[in-house]
């Protein structure tokens, strides 16, 4: 087989792959499994911590790699004689183009190797190791906040989708209902009247007028989610309604304290934290000298130049030496360094400020997500009842129509009610899951198997 049959072949077998993966239900754990992996703000978080990785290491090597090396290379004339006496002064001086013919070249290399320079390296690498978890924990609150966008999403469409079944069912049996009256109008039966069948008539037409409604959500919520999961075209979705968590919602208090263990925020201040003291501790160590030892090395070569043997003559054209000696570098700018470690100062009891506000921010956020759970539990459990005692008030009239105890007029009222409580059900229902999502957003804390 050819290399072009070859792709021909992968391309097909990756195109079906591809139709199948697409044709299968998109489970919620399969499409948060998915955001998370392709969700741009996921990605920009991930960089932004591979640069914290990186202003580590670089924090890390700095200190031991403060080496410099040059050289360089050219011609020179004939260089004869001592210091005391040359006799090529003038050819040195006033070289020509033919007295430029011997190679020169030279190389130095020069470096510290630090002692110790009183808690600078240390503070430094503090410093940067509590920025990678500041990052660290910014990659988890963009997790989390996906995942809450993508919950929403998710269950808007089953929330769409079903409202629209339900919007179905109430138009079929007013259109059984209405072509009831109309028959008996027709057959003269005084039981209907017009007012009877124009009354349901608004009544259909007003659900008609209501169903685009949902097929808005449906759609937004469609194009979210293929956002979130970065999966282009028609998403399948599971046959299953959207139904009330399996969940004993815990107080208020259990989900402070998820709050304080495990938010995000609040870690990404306190790693914060933890930097601005070691960036106080660096400015404080500023203000004293780098012990360390200075290692160099020269070497030079120029054939064309006699090599000097008094060891009081520089010789910059033939030589070679190495040394090292023990020393200190100090900056003695001390009144700018006192602002600095001043500013230190201040961005770290701004910072612990902002930590204390962040906790109480926190936790009114975290009861008031608990709140709005609680309310939409309570109303969910209240439209639960009248959706039941609806589904009764419908089925004992058109048991009385049936046997003609009552006329089809009577209808009308426990129909309307009917689909009022079930599509206010459905409407609670999404609410108490959107509220479950965000009081784990709040918290950072998602129990097992809440969401399925």
């Amino acid at each position: 087989m050819g290399l072009r049959s070859r792709l021909v072949l992968a391309v097909t077998v990756a195109l079906a792959a591809t139709t199948q993966a697409a044709a299968q239900p998109l489970e919620l754990k399969d499409a948060l499994g998915l955001a998370e992996k392709n969700h741009p703000a996921i990605w920009a978080a991930r960089a932004r911590l591979g640069g914290a990785v990186a202003q580590l290491e670089e924090a890390t090597t700095t200190p031991w790699f403060q080496w410099n090396m040059s050289g360089g290379g050219g011609v020179l004339p004939p260089i004869v004689g001592t210091a005391g006496y040359s006799s090529a002064t003038q050819v040195v001086l006033n070289p020509t183009l033919e007295s430029l013919t011997t190679p020169s070249m030279r190389l130095d290399i020069n470096g510290t190797v630090p002692l110790y320079t009183f808690g600078k390296i240390e503070a430094a690498n503090e410093a940067a190791r509590a920025n990678v978890r500041v990052n660290e924990w910014d990659v988890e609150k963009q997790r989390l906040s996906v995942r809450h966008d993508v919950r929403r999403a998710y269950y808007g469409v089953l929330f769409a989708r079903d409202v629209r079944y339900v919007g179905k069912e109430i138009l079929e049996r007013l259109d059984e209902h209405i072509d009831r009256i109309a028959k008996k109008l027709d057959d003269g039966d005084e039981s209907a009247s017009e007012i009877d069948k124009l009354r349901l008539d608004v009544y259909r037409e007003d659900i008609r007028a209501r169903m685009s409604e949902p097929v808005k959500g449906e759609t937004m919520a469609m194009a979210a989610l293929r956002f979130f999961t970065g999966r282009p075209g028609e998403l399948e979705f599971p046959d299953v309604p959207l139904k009330k968590p399996d969940y004993e919602l815990l107080p208020v208090a259990s989900w402070l304290e998820a709050a304080r263990l495990y938010r995000p925020d609040l870690r990404m201040a306190q790693a914060g934290l933890d930097a601005r003291a070691r960036m106080l501790d660096l400015a404080r160590a500023r203000l004293m000298p780098d012990i360390g030892l200075s290692l160099s090395s020269s070497y030079a070569f120029s054939p064309a130049a006699d090599r000097q043997r008094n060891p009081w003559v520089s010789d910059p054209f033939n030589h070679f030496f190495y040394g090292f000696a023990l020393g200190f570098r100090w900056n003695l700018d001390f009144l700018p360094q006192v602002a600095r470690v001043a500013q230190a100062r201040a961005q770290l009891e701004e910072l612990e400020s902002n930590l204390r506000l962040a906790l109480g921010g926190v936790a009114v956020e975290v009861e008031h997500a608990h709140a709005i759970a609680v309310d939409a539990k309570m109303r969910l459990e209240a439209h639960e009842r009248a959706e039941r005692r609806a589904k009764q008030w419908v089925s004992k009239v058109q048991t009385s129509v049936d046997l003609g105890t009552e006329d089809e007029r009577l209808l009308a009222e426990p129909i309307r009610a009917y689909a009022t409580s079930r599509i206010n059900r459905l409407q609670a229902t999404y609410d108490y899951v959107a509220a479950l999502s965000n009081l784990c957003f709040v918290s950072g804390y998602e129990p097992d198997g809440l969401f399925r």
